[in-house]
């Protein structure tokens, strides 16, 4: 597998996808960092009471997708009229990690 470094970008961020194979390597960074989180929060739960471990906002899969559909409402560039893009998943999984 690649790492960011080799590709030459951060594959956690949305703007970098551009195909399948860019959106994979995102949500493949997306899992990791996530598991990451859930293992900072299970040493020090109490440090991560106001503010997700990570930058993680939203800890259930509801908080999760209701603030994904939620951030995408506002993206005024999320989908265009032909349709969504790789990148456009790519925002509104991140929008699911990050919008409160």
């Amino acid at each position: 597998m690649k790492t960011p470094e080799s590709v030459g970008h951060d594959v956690l961020d949305p703007g970098a996808v551009h195909d399948r194979d860019t959106f994979e390597r995102f949500l493949e960074a997306l899992i990791r960092d996530r598991a990451r989180a859930e293992s900072m929060k299970s040493v020090g739960p109490q440090a991560y009471r106001y503010q997700g471990a990570g930058g993680w906002q939203n800890t259930t899969i509801a908080q999760y997708l209701e603030c994904a559909l939620a951030g995408a409402k506002v993206q005024s560039d999320w989908a265009s009229e032909q349709g969504i893009t790789w990148r456009d998943l790519a925002i509104f999984l991140h929008m699911g990690k990050v919008y409160e």
